[in-house]
């Protein structure tokens, strides 16, 4: 089965122009400027999909499963491809990649228990998915999306999962006894150790890795609905592993020691007494500060979530034929009730950039047109815990 992605966007295919100011003749103007190259040849992304599945019941079916394994390829991926700075422009939106992704996607639903008083039901679903660049353009070219924060980091590259972390590995920071190796790169003990990736001497963009990754290895649910008489409860949770979240609060909140509110990480920060730590020395603004995509930023994703957990009392018929009701409901449910998670800020369920967002952080903007920035943290606000209360009433 082949599909198309129709969603381009509106006069993509056109040069956009915008309104700028000028002093000309000793007075302010108003005039126009070209802000992007027009693409004519532009066309629909299209994804070629090959999909298998079984379901079977056994003991009666007591004991359902469902699995899927399915096969994408995209190709005319629509993607901002780099243009040569003398072209005076940065990228052009154009048909330039292919896309691959396959998986496994299971169910299993369970009947544990049945009797007359009570029951135990189990449902599991599980999805097993691997993401890889196939093709950029011509030459498979490295593309870096939006956003663009420090630096870019946000990396397409043939061969690894869209929407790569990249950037600078810490190994530490220098200590006192390293002052000589340090000042080779003109550091000090307590600035951070990046690692020199190709051993030239010196730090500089040849040195950055692959730090990472925001699409995940696996997700899924695990849910439990018990009942005895007249009282259920449902358990729903959710879990998600194998990706990671890239926190950029850090560069605030963790880099800057000194010139802005900070984590309480910055209590580890390196002192003469305290060297084996991957926080640089807390400094004065004037004396300069280390701050780049570095692996610090990159944290696990890993999550098991308690979705919802919902606890109900059915009203017995004498009380509902009183009320002339064919069923009489109440229930109380508590949503997002806990996360358990290494991941360090509100939610590791996190996506700060998507399609209609712009965040300018002092005199850089950030305005994403990517569908590939989940994972990728800056300023979020936690979810909230909600508790309801309520009444099923059936007439």
């Amino acid at each position: 089965m082949v599909t198309g992605n129709s969603e381009i966007g509106s006069y993509q295919s056109q040069a956009q122009i915008n309104t700028v100011n000028y002093v000309f003749g000793g007075a302010q103007a108003i005039g126009t400027q070209q802000i992007t190259i027009g693409n004519e040849d532009l066309s629909w992304e299209k994804t070629s999909e090959y999909d298998f599945g079984v379901s079977f019941g056994l003991f009666n079916n007591r004991v359902t499963v469902d699995a899927d394994a399915y096969l994408k390829k995209t190709k005319a991926l629509l993607l901002d491809a780099p243009l040569p700075e003398s072209s005076g422009f940065k990228s052009v939106y154009k048909n330039t990649g292919k896309l691959e992704n396959k998986g496994i996607e299971l169910t299993i639903n369970t009947v544990n228990v049945k009797s007359e008083n009570f029951s135990w039901n189990t449902s599991f679903n599980i999805s097993f998915l691997k993401n890889k660049v196939l093709q950029l353009g011509a030459s498979n070219d490295d593309i870096f999306l939006n956003p663009t924060f420090l630096s870019q980091f946000n990396l397409m590259r043939v061969g690894l999962p869209a929407g790569s972390f990249y950037g600078y590995k810490v190994l530490g920071t220098w200590g006192t006894s390293e002052a000589a190796k340090a000042a080779t790169y003109g550091l000090f003990p307590g600035d951070l150790k990046i690692q020199d990736t190709n051993n030239d001497g010196k730090v500089t963009s040849a040195d950055k890795v692959v730090l990472g990754k925001s699409t995940p290895d696996g997700y899924g649910t695990f849910s439990n609905t018990f009942r005895y008489k007249a009282v259920d409860l449902a358990v729903d949770l959710q879990f998600n592993y194998g990706n990671q979240i890239m926190n950029l609060t850090r560069h605030s909140g963790q880099d800057r020691t000194g010139q802005a509110n900070s984590y309480a990480t910055v209590l580890n920060a390196w002192t003469p007494t305290n060297q084996n730590t991957s926080i640089a020395e807390s400094r004065p603004a004037y004396v300069g500060y280390q701050t780049e995509i570095y692996s610090t930023k990159v944290e696990n994703g890993n999550f098991i979530r308690g979705r919802a957990v919902t606890l109900g009392y059915n009203f017995p018929e004498s009380i509902t034929k009183k009320l002339k009701l064919n069923r009489l409901r109440i229930y109380a449910q508590a949503q997002n009730l806990f996360v358990i998670t290494k991941y360090t800020g509100y939610d590791p369920e996190v996506s700060t950039y998507n399609n209609n967002t712009a965040i300018t952080q002092g005199t850089q903007g950030h305005n994403n047109t990517s569908n590939f920035t989940q994972g990728i943290q800056f300023y979020d606000y936690p979810k909230p815990r909600t508790f309801l209360f309520g009444l099923n009433v059936s007439l």
